[in-house]
């Protein structure tokens, strides 16, 4: 057994334990709207189109207490391309400060709109490394980190997000749009929701970087969906 294998086994059997996610278990899934705002051949090959999404707590904390929040989301297959893209964001940084240490410091908050939410690695495309961020704009009524307040705003006005960019260490820029319009019962979906891995679920040319713990990533994602299947 190789080394990458023995470290991601806690990650299988934590999640063997749950029965579901070691990390962002408990979330709301949503369809929503993604509408490029960069122009077109500028930055990430982001398109315009339907995507399915996931605003989550990254450990799983109790009712509105403290997390770490994550937002993931799901965009169709393009052209050419073998499977959907997946991105995967989590709260990160102190304020709106875009220096590289910021991007790669996940926060945990203690409200939806508190932080960022940051890619913590770049994607590597067209030579270049490319980070993501995105803010919420919507105001998400109720104290702490509450799920529940999160579907009803999905399901009531709406929830939007800003998309920016931002290449190697340059400034972030207007990528796109995310606006979430519907909650999708997760009992639609299977017993586990949706699988969310940004590793196996890309868009051609686009990787996630480093390449050495792209390949840890991709071992963890598969733990931990082989652990929580497991009976």
């Amino acid at each position: 057994m190789k080394a990458s294998d023995l470290a991601a086994l806690p990650i299988a059997a934590g999640a063997a334990l749950r029965h579901r996610r070691l990390f962002h278990p408990t979330g709301v899934l949503a369809n929503g709207i993604l509408e490029r705002m960069a122009p077109p051949g500028e930055g990430l090959p982001v398109e315009s189109g339907d995507v399915v999404a996931r605003i989550s707590k990254a450990v799983g904390t109790p009712g509105s207490l403290p997390d770490a929040a994550g937002l993931a989301w799901r965009m169709r297959p393009g052209a050419f391309a073998a499977t959907p893209w997946d991105v995967l964001l989590v709260t990160a940084g102190l304020g709106s400060a875009a220096m590289v240490p910021n991007r790669v410091a996940l926060r945990p908050v203690t409200s939806w709109s508190q932080a960022p939410y940051s890619s913590l690695l770049p994607l590597r495309y067209a030579d270049d490394l490319w980070w993501v961020r995105a803010q919420l704009r919507t105001p998400v009524s109720g104290a702490g980190l509450l799920l529940e307040a999160v579907r009803q705003q999905i399901d009531g006005e709406g929830l939007r997000f800003d998309v920016e960019q931002a290449r190697g260490t340059g400034d972030f820029e207007p990528m796109a749009t995310l606006t979430l319009t519907e909650v999708i019962p997760v009992a639609q979906e299977g017993d586990h929701d949706v699988s969310f891995d940004p590793v196996r679920h890309s868009a051609p040319e686009v990787r996630v970087w480093p390449e050495w713990l792209r390949n840890f990533r991709a071992l963890a994602y598969r733990s931990s969906r082989e652990g929580r299947d497991a009976e």
